[in-house]
C-alpha cells in the first residue's frame, strides 16, 4: 500500500498556480487540489513595483502573503515598473519560467474561463518552454460557477471595478449572492472580461480566514479601487485560544467562555441582540434603546451638552465642545470597570454622533489585572456593516450567527430590490440634518438606490455633508425624506416649521407635489446595524406605495404635505 501511494505522489504534475488573490485562482486551487494527476506547490503573483500591490487587483502585498501563509504555499512575487509594456512583462514572466522549469515545475494553472483570445496567447507563450498550461475552471458556466462559489463558503470582496461597466459604488462590495443580483445585464457573473477584481478572504482552500477591513475608494488610471487593509483584530485561527491585542494591554480568548459584552452604540447593541446574545449584554449607551428591554441594563456614557431646542441650536452646542478640543460624551470608567466586560463595542466612524474610540481607551487606561477586547465599528457603507457583523459575532465566538443574519440582511435588500425593479426612479432629496442643511451620505446612497430612488445628494461610502440650501432649490427634487440624526418621529416633525420658513420652499417640485416625508431617523437610517433593511422597506414604501404597500406609515414615517404653500404661491409669498 504504501508503495503504491510513493508511485502515485511521483506521477503528479509538478504545478504552480497563476495567483490573482481573487475568487477564480481561489477556486482554482480548490478544484487542483482534488485532482489526483495535480501537485500544487506554489504560487505567483505580480506586484506593480510603484504601489506595492498586486497587478490589476490593486490588493497589498502584506493581503497576498497572508493568503499564501492560509493556503500554506510559497508565494513567487515577481515585480512588474508601472505603465509594464507588454514586452516587458512577457520579458520578466519568461525568466521566471526558465528558472522554474530548471527546478522541475512542469505545469502552470490559470483561472481563466472562457476568453479564446487569452488562452491562445497563454498556449504560444508556453510552447517550447517545457512548461504545460493548465486551465482547471474553462467551460464552466460562470454563473454556475459563481453560485457554487458562494454556496461553497467562499468569501471575497470586490477590490477594483470597471465604472464603465458597473456602478462605482460596487467597490468594496462582498462577493455574494445580493451582488451577483444587482450586477447589470451582459456583465459576467464571474467578471471574467474584467467588469471586476476580488480579493478572496476565506473559504474551504483556506486553513484560516484573512481578517480585512474596507478601506479608501479610489480613482485611478480611469478605474475604482477598494483599498482592503489587514485588520487589526484579527478572528481566532487554530487552537482553542486567541491573543487580540487592545491598546497596551494583551486579553486571551478561551473557547467556550460566555463573553461578558458592553455596547456603548446602539448599532451594535442591536447586532448582540440579533445574533442571540442578549442575556450576554451587561452595560449599554444612552442612547440604545432597542430591543426595549436593554434599558434594565446601567447607562454608562451621557452627552456632555443640553439635547435640546432647535436643531441649529443643537449643533451650535456640538460645534463649541468640537473647538475647545473636548470630547461629546462622557463615559462612566468606574461602572464600567466594575462589570468586568469582556468585549467593549465602540465605533470611531463619527466623534458626534456616539462615544469614540478615543472616550473608551481613555476611559480604560489605567485598568490593571483585567483586561477587555474593544472592537470598533466603521461603518460608511452597507459592506461596513457586514463586516462589522460579521466581527462583533466573531468577538462573541458566534459567527455562524453573524453570516445567518447578514445573508438574511442581504436577502431582505434583495427583495425589496426586486420589488422596485422596472418601476421610474424619482429624484430624491434626503435631509439628515435641518440646521444646517446636511444631505445623508455613507450607506444611505445605497439604501435609496435599492429602494427606487435617484439619489441627489451624498456620496455612498463618504460622510454625511453639509449642503446649502441653494443647492436644493436647484435640484428641486420630486420627494424630500427628512430624517435627522438622533431623532424619533415626534421629534423630526417638529423641524417642518423650519423648512417652511425657508426662501423658496413653496416652489420645490416635492411639496408642491405634496411628497415631502417624515422618518425616524434614530431607528432607522442613521443607525447601521440590522434594521437597515427595514430601513431600505421603509424608503420602499415612501418612493413606490403602489407596490411596496404603506405597512410603516403612522409608526416609522409620516407624509406631511404645506397646505399654505398652495394659497400662497400665487401671491408670490415664498
Amino acid at each position: 500500500m504504501l508503495a503504491s501511494l510513493g508511485g502515485w505522489d511521483q506521477d503528479r504534475m509538478r504545478t504552480i498556480l497563476s495567483w490573482s488573490t481573487g475568487k477564480d485562482s481561489a477556486w482554482s486551487l480548490l478544484v487542483l487540489r482534488q485532482r489526483r494527476d495535480i501537485e500544487v506547490v506554489g504560487l505567483v503573483t505580480t506586484i506593480n513595483a510603484v504601489f506595492d500591490r498586486v497587478a490589476m487587483h490593486g490588493v497589498r502585498r502584506a493581503l497576498a502573503e497572508a493568503q499564501a501563509e492560509a493556503v500554506g504555499l510559497p508565494l513567487h512575487l515577481l515585480e512588474i515598473p508601472h505603465p509594464c509594456p507588454n514586452d516587458e512583462y512577457e520579458r520578466i514572466m519568461g525568466a521566471f519560467l526558465k528558472q522554474q522549469a530548471a527546478a522541475g515545475i512542469e505545469a502552470v494553472a490559470f483561472g481563466d474561463l472562457f476568453l479564446e483570445d487569452v488562452r491562445r496567447y497563454r498556449e504560444a507563450k508556453f510552447a517550447g518552454t517545457g512548461i504545460t498550461p493548465l486551465f482547471p475552471l474553462w467551460g464552466i458556466d460562470t454563473g454556475k460557477l459563481a453560485r457554487e462559489m458562494i454556496e461553497g463558503r467562499l468569501e471575497a470582496y470586490v477590490t477594483c471595478v470597471d465604472p464603465k461597466r458597473l456602478p462605482a459604488r460596487l467597490a468594496g462590495r462582498p462577493f455574494d449572492a445580493a451582488l451577483l443580483n444587482e450586477l447589470p445585464p451582459g456583465v459576467d457573473p464571474c467578471a471574467e472580461n474584467g467588469e471586476f477584481h476580488t480579493f478572496a478572504c476565506a473559504g474551504p482552500m483556506f486553513q484560516f480566514p484573512i481578517a480585512v477591513e474596507i478601506g479608501n475608494v479610489i480613482t485611478r488610471d480611469g478605474f475604482v479601487f477598494c483599498d482592503l487593509v489587514p485588520s487589526s483584530i484579527m478572528p481566532p485561527q487554530l487552537g482553542t485560544a486567541a491573543t487580540i491585542d487592545v491598546g497596551q494591554a494583551t486579553c486571551v480568548r478561551q473557547a467556550g467562555h460566555s463573553r461578558r459584552v458592553v455596547s456603548l452604540i446602539a448599532s451594535a447593541t442591536e447586532m448582540v441582540c440579533a445574533l442571540g446574545c442578549r442575556e450576554r449584554l451587561i452595560g449599554r449607551s444612552h442612547e440604545c434603546d432597542h430591543p426595549p428591554d436593554v434599558l434594565r441594563l446601567p447607562a454608562l456614557t451621557a452627552p456632555k451638552f443640553k439635547v435640546e431646542g432647535t436643531s441649529a441650536d443643537i449643533d451650535e452646542r456640538v460645534r463649541a465642545i468640537v473647538r475647545d478640543g473636548l470630547s461629546v460624551y462622557r463615559v462612566d470608567g468606574e461602572a464600567l470597570q466594575a462589570l468586568k466586560p469582556d468585549v467593549i463595542v465602540t465605533q470611531d466612524h463619527c466623534e458626534v454622533c456616539a462615544v469614540s474610540l478615543a472616550d473608551v481607551k481613555a476611559a480604560t487606561c489605567a485598568w490593571t489585572g483585567r483586561s477587555a477586547e474593544i472592537v470598533s465599528l466603521k461603518p460608511c457603507s452597507l459592506a461596513d456593516v457586514w463586516r462589522d457583523i460579521a466581527r462583533v459575532a466573531v468577538a462573541l465566538d458566534v459567527p455562524d450567527a453573524g453570516d445567518r443574519l447578514i445573508a438574511t440582511m442581504q436577502a431582505r435588500l434583495a427583495a425589496v430590490r426586486k420589488q422596485v425593479a422596472g418601476r421610474s426612479r424619482p429624484r430624491v432629496a434626503f435631509i439628515e440634518w435641518v440646521d444646517p442643511l446636511m444631505a445623508g451620505g455613507n450607506w444611505m446612497p445605497e439604501l435609496m438606490d435599492i429602494a427606487g430612488g435617484h439619489n441627489l445628494f451624498g456620496v455612498a461610502g463618504t460622510h454625511s455633508d453639509w449642503m446649502q440650501w441653494d443647492e436644493l432649490l436647484a435640484a428641486d427634487p420630486e420627494v424630500i425624506v427628512v430624517a435627522p440624526c438622533g431623532y424619533g418621529l415626534a421629534r423630526c416633525l417638529e423641524e417642518l416649521p423650519l423648512l417652511e420658513a425657508k426662501r423658496g420652499w413653496c416652489k420645490i417640485a416635492a411639496v408642491q407635489n405634496e411628497r415631502v416625508y417624515f422618518a425616524d431617523g434614530n431607528a432607522y437610517f442613521n443607525r447601521p446595524g440590522p434594521r437597515l433593511a427595514e430601513s431600505a422597506e421603509l424608503l420602499a414604501e415612501v418612493l413606490h406605495p403602489e407596490v411596496a404597500g404603506r405597512n410603516h406609515e403612522g409608526t416609522a414615517w409620516l407624509r406631511r404635505p404645506s397646505p399654505s404653500c398652495h394659497s400662497s404661491l400665487g401671491e408670490g409669498a415664498r
